[in-house]
C-alpha cells in the first residue's frame, strides 16, 4: 500500500500531454536503451518560504545531495507492435552518481532511455548508497535560535549495502484500464523533490534549542544528536513509496 504522506515527492511532466519536453544535454549521463529519453532531476521542494524553512523551528534547509547506486525499473504495457510486455531493468551508472540540489535547480541531472510504447505502469526504484566517505543523503542549511543566533545545520544519512535507502515511484494511468503513450518525440521529465519540511516536522523547538554543536555546526547523524536523527530517519523510511497517476 502506497503512503499518502510523501517525504520525497515526484512530478512527471509529459510533453505529449501539453508540457515542455526535457532538453538535450550531451554532458549528462544516459543509462538504458530505447527511443524514449526520460529526463531525471532532483531538487529541494519549495515550501513557499525562503529555503525550506520548517514552521516555528528556525530551521532553514538550502541545499544538499543524494548518491545513487542504481535504478531498477519495472514496466508493463503494449509495445509499438501491439504485443503486451512486462520488463524488469537494472540500470547502473559507470560510477556512483552524486546529485547536488537546491530549491531553485529544476534541471535534468541524467537521462534514462526506455523503449517506445503504450505503458500501463512504470515503477522506478532509486537505490541510494554511501560513497567516498560521504552519506547517501545530506542536507545543509542553518538553525536560528530563539535569541536570534544562527549556526550551520547539516543532516547526514548513512546507509550500507544491507540497508540501502531506496525510494520507489510508481507511475500509472488515471484509470486502471487506460494506457499512456511514450515515444521518441515527446519525452517526459521526472522531477523528484526532497521535502525537508516533512523530514523535520516531528522535531520540537526544545529539541532544536538543546541540540549538541560539533565545531560550531548543528550536526545530525547516527552518532550525533541521535534522538533528532532517529525521528528524521523514521520519516524517511516510512514514506519512501510514491504512487503517481497520469491524467
Amino acid at each position: 500500500m502506497k503512503t499518502t504522506h510523501k517525504i520525497l515527492s515526484a512530478t512527471f511532466l509529459i510533453a505529449s500531454l501539453g508540457f515542455s519536453s526535457c532538453t538535450e544535454d550531451n554532458n549528462l549521463d544516459v543509462i538504458g536503451s530505447g527511443d524514449v529519453k526520460i529526463g531525471m532531476g532532483v531538487k529541494l521542494r519549495n515550501s513557499g518560504n525562503i529555503g525550506a524553512r520548517t514552521l516555528n523551528t528556525g530551521v532553514d534547509i538550502t541545499s544538499g545531495f543524494i548518491q545513487i547506486k542504481k535504478l531498477e525499473l519495472e514496466t508493463a504495457g503494449i509495445d509499438e507492435n501491439g504485443n503486451e510486455f512486462e520488463r524488469e531493468l537494472e540500470l547502473k551508472f559507470k560510477e556512483i552518481k552524486k546529485i547536488t540540489f537546491d530549491e531553485f535547480d529544476a534541471g535534468v541531472d541524467f537521462f534514462i532511455n526506455i523503449p517506445a510504447g503504450n505503458y500501463e505502469e512504470i515503477e522506478f526504484e532509486i537505490d541510494l548508497i554511501d560513497n567516498r566517505q560521504q552519506p547517501s543523503i545530506q542536507l545543509d542549511g542553518t538553525f536560528t535560535y530563539s535569541d536570534g543566533r544562527s549556526v550551520p545545520l547539516k543532516l547526514e544519512v548513512y546507509g550500507n549495502d544491507e540497508d540501502d535507502y531506496d525510494f520507489e515511484v510508481e507511475l500509472e494511468s488515471r484509470n486502471d484500464d487506460d494506457l499512456f503513450f511514450l515515444d521518441g518525440v515527446n519525452n517526459p521529465l521526472a522531477l523528484f523533490q526532497i521535502d525537508a519540511v516533512a523530514w523535520f516536522s516531528t522535531i520540537s523547538s526544545t529539541e532544536w534549542e538543546n541540540a549538541q554543536l560539533t565545531d560550531g555546526v548543528l550536526l545530525i547523524n547516527k552518532n550525533t544528536n541521535k534522538s533528532i536523527y532517529n525521528k528524521v530517519e523514521y520519516r524517511i523510511k516510512s514514506s519512501s513509496d510514491i504512487e503517481l497517476k497520469m491524467n
